[in-house]
Formats: C-alpha cells, structure tokens, sequence
C-alpha cells in the first residue's frame, strides 16, 4: 500500500455488504489519489467482498473481527455488541497508540450498529471521525430501529460530516464542526456504475410481468409481526392477478408469507422467492420489475435513480428523494396502499444522474483537510 504525502491514514470500520458497496467509490478515489487507507471489519454481518472486485479489485480486511451467530436473536446480537466494543477498544487503541493520531481519519457511513460502536471508541481515543452521509434523520428514534438513533449519537460523535444534499445539511444547523454538502448520495455513484453492467434477467423471471416485495426491516419483521403480516397480505390481494410477486430471501419475510396461505381459486398465489445475489443482479430484477414495495430505505433511494413506482411501507423515512413523486409513503394507511397499487403507472419518473461525484467532493476534502 502507498502512503500519501501528508502521511494520513483512513480507516474503514465496516458491518455490512451494503456498507461496503455504498462507500466503495471513497474507496477507489483513495486508490486513484494513493491514498493509505484499510479496511476493518466488525463482523456484524459475513461481508461479501467479492460484490465489489469488478469496481475496487481483489480487497480483503486488514482487520477482521469475530463474526457474530448469523442466526438472529436480540441475544446474540447483544452479545455481539459487547464483544465487538471489547475488541474496537482494543484495536484502536493500538492503532492509536502506534500512530500519530493527528493523521489517523476513521470512516464511518450511515447508521449502522457497526458505525456508533466505531465512533464511541476512536473519539475515546482522540480519532478523527468523519461521518458520511450526515443529516439524513426520519425524525423518529424507532424507526428505522436502532439506525436512528445510531445515525444522532454517530453525528454527535463525529468531527467531520458529510450530508448528502441541501435538506440533510440543513438538519445539521446546531452542529458547530466542518459541514461539506456532497450534493448527493453516495450510492448513486456505485449504483450507476453496476446499472451499467447487470446481468440478463434470470430465467424464471423471463417474459413475467412482476412487482419486488422487500420486507426486513427488525421493527417490522421482528417487532411487529402481526401488522407486517396484515399489511403484505393487504398489498399482495390489492396488487393486480396478473401480477408475479417477487419476494427476497429474507427468512423472517418468506416465514410471514408463508403463514398467510395465500390462496387464489385454489391455487397459491404467484410468488417468487429469489435467494441472494449479487447487487448487479439484483439492480437488473428492479429495474425490470412493475414497481418496488419495501421498508427499506436504501431502496427509496434506488427506486428514485431508477425513477421507478416505489411504496414506502414506513411511516417515517431518513430520505427525502423521491417523495410524492415517484415514491409514496404508506404511513400505514390501507388506502394509500391501494392507490398506490392500482395505478402505480402514474408514480413512473425519470432517471436521475447526479451531475457531481459524492465521492471526489469527499476525498477532495480529507486529503486538503488539515
């Protein structure tokens, strides 16, 4: 690995896939610039590095910590926790220790659990924190749980942000530290670049005229089973029969499915379960689909490049983009549902192609930051 000339380091202290394909333009720009950064990984979830090889290269962890039970359970996501602030303590307290740490940025992205335990220890520590994607708030700390309230203490914890727009910057008024506006997210620089490359359309899905079912939010999946249960039987009798649902592998939502024994003339009702895949193909199977209906918001934002009908079955969300144009926010509300539903064509928008680059906007900054 190269050193840059004002001898600072950047580290990356990820937890998920999704993480690692939303900051991987940061990444690359780091590369292109030789820049010294490594990676470390909390082991909240198995990261698939091999998602990113065709942008990035061959990566793999400089650090990798134990990876929690994959099996969920409020336990051993706690038990996780605490080891991985033991472990956290730890390492950054040798990178600390071993470095100066005037030239040490740690790099955290979003909400995730990962990103506040990281924050907690390197300001400990005296870390630079830089915190991208800032100010995306929905406004209400259980939803998403515990992103929200992950995102407030992440934002409190940092000494750098990095919002994502003119709204997110403006969430951040009180906060007396350096603010840079990337005008826009930084997904959509991963995101465009894999449109570019998808795959063809798998083969059960060839010739179907089909909708995506996205569930897998914990506050719904786990802590309100039964209106989940209520409302995807809801959005799947309203959806037009001559429709084909195609639902991700998220074991949690394939069980609810599953337990409402959809049945039409006898017959179960169309449903495609599609196991995981890579984000190029999973970019192909939204785009060719009818619409998306999701609780996530990483897929508002998709939708919203895609220009594609999206329902939020949320009632608060972190993003803005999209909203009441080509994304409708369900709020829980049956009938907001059903009209989105029935006339989905009418929420079809155009694409959307930043004009700047999230990521050279970010590294332009830490690399000149002093």
């Amino acid at each position: 690995m190269i050193k840059n000339q004002n001898n600072k380091i950047f580290y990356f202290f990820l937890g998920t896939t999704a993480e690692l394909i939303r900051i991987a333009p940061v990444i690359k720009e780091l590369i292109k610039r030789k820049a010294a950064y490594k990676l470390i990984f909390s082991g909240q979830t198995k990261i698939r590095t091999e998602q990113v090889v065709e942008y990035l290269g061959p990566i793999k962890p400089d650090i990798q910590f134990k990876e929690k039970i994959q099996k969920y359970s409020i336990i051993s996501f706690a038990i996780w926790m605490v080891t991985t602030f033991i472990q956290a303590l730890f390492t950054f307290g040798k990178i600390a220790f071993f470095k100066k740490r005037d030239s040490i940025y740690l790099i955290i992205y979003g909400d995730p659990v990962t990103t506040t335990i990281g924050a907690i220890v390197a300001k400990f520590y005296g870390i630079t924190i830089v915190h991208l994607e800032s100010g995306d708030f929905s406004g209400n700390l259980l939803e998403p749980f515990p992103e929200e309230i992950c995102r407030n203490i992440n934002v409190r914890m940092a000494d750098i942000l990095f919002p994502p727009g003119r709204w997110a910057l403006n969430n951040l008024k009180k906060f007396k530290k350096p603010k840079i506006d990337t005008h826009t997210n930084l997904l959509a620089d991963t995101f465009w670049w894999f449109f570019k490359r998808m795959p063809k359309i798998r083969k059960e899905l060839i010739h179907k005229k089909y909708y995506v079912l996205i569930m897998h939010r914990q506050e719904h999946v786990v802590f309100g089973k039964k209106e989940t249960r209520n409302i995807l039987k809801y959005v799947i009798d309203n959806a037009g029969k001559d429709l084909t649902c195609v639902l991700f592998n998220h074991p949690l939502t394939v069980a609810i499915i599953k337990s409402l024994h959809l049945e039409d003339n006898g017959a179960d009702r169309n449903i495609i379960v599609i196991p995981p895949v890579s984000y190029r193909e999973f970019l192909r199977i939204i785009n060719d689909s009818e619409f998306i209906v999701t609780d996530g918001a990483t897929n508002q934002f998709e939708a919203y490049l895609l220009g594609k009908p999206c329902l939020l079955l949320r009632k608060y969300t972190e993003q803005i983009e999209g909203l009441d144009k080509n994304i409708l926010l369900s709020k829980g509300n049956r009938q907001v549902i059903k009209k989105f539903v029935s006339n989905y064509k009418k929420y079809i928008s155009k694409k959307i192609k930043p004009m700047v680059k999230a990521s050279k906007i970010i590294v332009n900054y830490l690399l000149e930051y002093s």
